[in-house]
């Protein structure tokens, strides 16, 4: 159990350092672009790795700890556009309630946050 926790961890860890560092980078190749492009790459490129990598790649415990930990460091709507594909495949309505609702109570929380 401990060695699943350091795992995922040290995976969290490295996706947030990535992020960090592909943010700053793009922030600087367009300080001028009032559109959110570092966030809006960091979305879709970890969309499509994690969509990638549960697609793809054999289930173990390292593609386990690679996809929860290194990719929901790197970006939590990775996870959240995978799940929505998934359900799709088997529940396209619950997909779509599922993807909007998120959207928009998400919306509303961090409007919230924001107003307090």
């Amino acid at each position: 159990m401990i060695e699943s926790v350091l795992i995922v961890g040290l995976g969290a860890a490295v996706g947030s350092l990535i992020r960090y560092g592909v943010t700053n980078g793009l922030k600087k190749m367009f300080s001028k672009n009032a559109f959110p492009v570092a966030t809006f790459f960091i979305n879709i490129t970890g969309s499509f790795l994690l969509g990638l990598v549960n697609g793809q790649l054999p289930k173990n415990t390292f593609i386990l700890a690679f996809s929860i930990a290194v990719l929901g460091g790197y970006t939590t709507f990775s996870t959240y556009m995978n799940e929505t594909v998934q359900l799709g495949t088997k529940k396209k309505v619950m997909a779509y309630a599922y993807y909007l609702l998120s959207a928009l109570i998400g919306i509303l929380a961090a409007l919230l946050g924001y107003m307090i």
